[in-house]
């Protein structure tokens, strides 16, 4: 029998130290398999839908990527269509997770937050590489009201959560507009890893935490001089 899970949505009160319960239920449609075989399904999954468009991608493409049969990917999901919407939720919940549970909640100053919120994401970007291109071909081009229509459990409120709580503002000089400072390092700091991650995907680098996050802090430095009052430096 197939088991049923209750997915989690950020309840935005007080410091977020889990995932609340919510209220919509889904089936965890891959909870009897082992985590490669599931991970190998996903992964070849949104790497076909990243390229194509739903009605071209093909389901034999994804079943030969991830070595299994056609008949096996229909017990687990039904239909193509199936397949698709569990990804999206899937994606939705992945990166909520991993951010909730591994983000410093009490780190007070937005560059450092910025840049652990970069490499949690870096991190399971390596182990779901076509999680990024997937997740911004599902809401690329989307309002809010248009993603929380669709998807009544998405954790809009983390989004702006994670770059507001705990955060020291007294770190800006007085001249400086915090929100756009703020859009400008996480527009940067989000580009640097894309770039790298990139690079990766080409074969032109090798996978170097310490590396990325020595570039991610050659750009912080700039920044810094920028936005934050000489004494904090």
């Amino acid at each position: 029998m197939t088991r049923l899970v209750k997915y989690r949505i950020i309840k935005l009160t007080g410091p977020v130290n889990a995932l609340e319960k919510g209220e919509r239920l889904i089936e965890d449609l891959l909870a009897n398999l082992d985590e490669e075989k599931k991970t190998n399904i996903i992964n070849s999954a949104m790497k076909e839908f990243s390229k194509h468009s739903f009605q071209n991608a093909s389901t034999n493409t994804i079943v030969k990527d991830a070595g299994i049969s056609k008949g096996a990917l229909y017990h687990y999901f039904g239909t193509k269509k199936k397949l698709y919407e569990y990804l999206e939720y899937y994606v939705i919940q992945i990166i909520s997770e991993k951010i909730v549970k591994e983000l410093n909640w009490e780190q007070k100053d937005i560059f450092i937050r910025i840049k652990e919120i970069s490499l949690i994401k870096f991190k399971l970007f390596q182990e779901l590489p076509y999680l990024s291109d997937f997740s911004l071909k599902v809401f690329e081009n989307k309002t809010a009201e248009e993603i929380i229509q669709k998807h009544p459990n998405f954790p809009l409120a983390l989004y702006s959560q994670i770059y507001t709580q705990n955060i020291d503002y007294s770190l800006f000089k007085e001249s400086v507009n915090e929100k756009k400072a703020i859009d400008i390092i996480r527009w940067t700091i989000e580009k640097c890893g894309d770039e790298y991650r990139k690079k990766i995907a080409a074969n032109k680098e090798a996978f170097n935490y310490k590396a990325i996050e020595k570039e991610i802090y050659s750009y912080i430095d700039i920044l810094k001089d920028s936005f934050y009052k000489k004494e904090v430096k």
